[in-house]
């Protein structure tokens, strides 16, 4: 079962199923499901209650929440960081605070690097992977379910060294 954690400002809960509306809704705001890979266009309840259940045992899988408002997620699978929020909480350093605290947890229990991404245009995804000390490992290019083409994935590392050297 997936753990929480709580931040100065939110608090990190596994997904429960009155989750799913809010989901739904945020990430069906094309504005969201534009910069995620998986994500179909549009997005219903049943896709969030799907994704529930594929992320249920996922020991760093979080729906992002303050003020039990849930404001998105973040995770880790296997060794790669996601995360994604509803436009209105963009720009307010929830996206950072919380991988923070999900990087923290991974890197309590695992020497292996961390990886993640972000889609070209996506400045804001770039500046929380910049602020938690990720680098540049390449550009690949992959499949955007919600926008129905290929395009390009630049892909980050971080590892336990750094993680721990950063400022």
């Amino acid at each position: 079962m997936t753990r929480t954690i709580d931040t100065e400002r939110l608090h990190l809960r596994p997904y429960v199923a009155s989750d799913a509306a809010a989901v739904a809704a945020q990430i069906g705001d094309f504005e969201v499901s534009r910069w995620l890979t998986r994500v179909p266009y549009p997005y219903t309840v049943s896709d969030a209650l799907a994704f529930f259940d594929r992320v249920a045992d996922v020991p760093l899988g979080f729906a992002v929440c303050r003020e039990d408002a849930l404001l998105g997620c973040v995770s880790i699978l296997g060794d790669d960081l996601g995360y994604w929020y509803g436009v209105s909480h963009w720009g307010q350093g929830y996206a950072t605070e919380a991988a923070q605290a999900a990087v923290g947890a991974y890197f309590e229990d695992n020497d292996a690097p961390l990886d993640s991404g972000f889609l070209s245009g996506n400045e804001g995804s770039q500046r929380v992977l910049e602020k938690l000390g990720f680098t540049p490992n390449g550009i690949i290019e992959t499949d955007c379910m919600s926008r129905g083409l290929r395009v390009d994935n630049h892909r980050m590392r971080l590892t336990r060294t750094q993680w721990e050297g950063r400022s």
